[in-house]
């Protein structure tokens, strides 16, 4: 069995087909799961969704005879974005929720990512605790007769979830906006147009046929380029891109202008200090957001406090401290209501955003651009090389550190759900911070590549 850590920031990532994303272990790791909830309750129940990629299926059935098997009763929803399943494991009363989905990967990749009966992420202990079960020689507890688990479908989970989604929404109509969608052919392409027709917007779509394999192919990160394009040809009022999962949302302006994470943080911050809903005076984001959105929040007197990667320890930053805005750059975006998290939603969800910022629009009659001005970025470069290993970093960005002074950034850090390092650098001119990057960037090549 290889060694190393099986979760990762965001659950088990990896290759479908290949440790640990095989059916012989995900069947173990079904049985492993099942033996920790089961631990404390008598008759554990699980709620499961997945996206669109092909192995979803494969590793859907392996999972559950492992569940089955340890005595869990397993809730199947089908296609339906992760957010979906954080909120019913909740609102259903379930000891855990599973999710099958390799989020932004293309749909060679799969993984599993576990939430507990609270929606939010399951906490590391009980990672851990699966981990050293599933790691073990020896065998698993197993149900017999009566005592196996039982497999259910639930079709109406997606219905229930949009009801709770239209449920957040505040100000009148959609009724004259026109909005192009990207559902990057995953699990958002049903549900995306079905949420914003019911409230009274003009509905384009574009990548909403997933055919297993097309997931992703349409997703630029960051930088929705051909989304831009359709904005401008189309007249339309702004686009929304997804990714395949539906936690990360993108948007662009009705000039075709990117608005990402930052300038979304910075634009809901705005309006939660206006409506006295901005807990503490403070957003929490992460080390990879822009410097102009520290700039732009400090001029209103809002305090920017960053974590490392990932919207799990942005969460529980958040959690801990009472605040109410957090995400990260990627588009995670997390919305608490006046702190406390399990009144509306646990977890980063892009239609739940889109939501919150259509809401915007419509109460200050603005456009998007308008609002998304109020950012004005920091030239920004990242670059991402692949290593073989991953030691520490910290002797790279001396020199780099030294050139920028007090006028940038540099973070440096290895992802953490693939084999790359990434270089991130921000400065005061363009040609400066590419320069530095990928001076680094070529050290790490020759060094880890």
């Amino acid at each position: 069995m290889t060694s190393g850590k099986l979760f990762g920031t965001d659950g088990i990532r990896g290759v479908a087909g290949q440790w640990p994303l095989t059916p012989e272990f995900v069947l173990r790791l079904g049985q492993a799961i099942g033996q920790v909830l089961c631990k404390d309750t008598f008759e554990a129940q699980v709620v499961i969704g997945r996206d669109t990629r092909l192995s979803g299926a494969m590793l859907e059935s392996a999972l559950t005879a492992g569940l089955l098997s340890a005595g869990v009763e397993a809730h199947h929803l089908g296609v339906i974005p992760t957010p979906g399943i954080a909120y019913l494991t909740r609102q259903w009363g379930m000891q855990a929720g599973i999710v099958i989905s390799a989020s932004h990967n293309p749909y060679t990749d799969n993984g599993i990512k576990l939430f507990g009966p609270d929606g939010f992420k399951l906490p590391d202990a009980m990672e851990a605790q699966i981990e050293d079960l599933v790691r073990g020689e020896e065998p698993l507890t197993e149900a017999r007769g009566a005592e196996l688990g039982r497999s259910l479908q639930r079709s109406e989970g997606e219905r229930i979830y949009r009801q709770f989604l239209l449920g957040a929404w505040e100000e009148g109509s959609l009724e004259g906006m026109r909005i192009i969608f990207d559902c990057a052919n995953g699990a958002t392409s049903t549900l995306a147009p079905q949420l914003f027709q019911a409230l009274g917007a003009e509905c384009l779509v574009r990548h909403n046929d997933p055919d297993g394999l097309n997931i992703n192919t349409s997703y630029e990160y960051l930088t929705p380029h051909s989304l831009a394009q359709a904005v401008i040809e189309e007249g339309a009022d702004l686009g929304i891109a997804f990714d395949g999962d539906g936690d990360r949302v993108i948007f662009v302006d009705e000039r075709g202008g990117f608005v990402n994470g930052d300038h979304t943080l910075a634009i809901l911050a705005r309006e939660m200090m206006a409506a006295e809903t901005l807990a503490r005076d403070t957003v929490i984001a992460t080390v990879m957001s822009n410097m102009g959105l520290e700039v732009s929040l400090k001029e209103m007197g809002i305090r920017l406090e960053r974590m490392p990667v990932g919207d799990r320890w942005v969460t529980e930053r958040m959690r801990e401290g009472g605040f109410t805005l957090g995400g990260e750059q990627a588009g995670h975006i997390v919305i608490f209501d006046q702190g406390l998290p399990c009144k509306e939603h646990t977890t980063g969800d892009g239609l739940y955003t889109a939501l919150k910022l259509c809401q915007v629009l419509i109460r200050r009659q603005a456009s998007l651009s308008e609002l998304a001005a109020c950012v004005s970025d920091f030239p920004q470069v990242l670059v991402n090389v692949p290593v073989r290993s991953k030691p520490p970093l910290e002797d790279q960005v001396a020199e780099a550190e030294d050139v920028l002074g007090e006028q940038g950034r540099i973070v440096l850090r290895y992802s953490g759900t693939e084999p790359v390092a990434r270089v991130m650098i921000e400065g005061p001119e363009q040609e400066l911070v590419e320069e530095l990057a990928e001076g680094i960037a070529e050290v790490i090549r020759r060094e880890l590549g």
